[in-house]
């Protein structure tokens, strides 16, 4: 059945995307040690508004730009827990939720 197939596509991809989560979380955690060794502060907006307007620049469709954006704020969210549980020794596999 086509579905099946294409869902199976999909399944491939979404591991895909998992392995690139995965490589992007081991950077933030890298970039969030140096940032707590130099006494930097954890979130940048000029960084994050920087990324945001590459990442809707380069944007092919055929997702919106605004669920693009949507999609990356809570790439970018996660990824700053991730840094901050990083220096705190909680990352990895931590049960705690994520506060909106």
């Amino acid at each position: 059945m086509e579905i099946e197939n294409l869902r199976r596509q999909i399944d491939f991809v979404n591991l895909q995307i998992l392995e690139l989560l995965a490589e992007r979380g081991t950077l933030v955690q890298k970039i969030g040690e140096i940032k707590a060794r130099l006494g930097l502060d954890f979130y940048d907006a000029r960084r994050e508004a920087e990324m945001l307007a590459n990442l809707i620049e380069a944007n092919p469709g055929p997702y919106s730009d605004d669920a693009i954006r949507t999609i990356f704020k809570e790439i970018f969210r996660v990824s700053l827990h991730l840094q901050e549980a990083e220096v705190q020794g909680e990352a990895k596999n931590t049960s705690r939720p994520l506060q909106s």
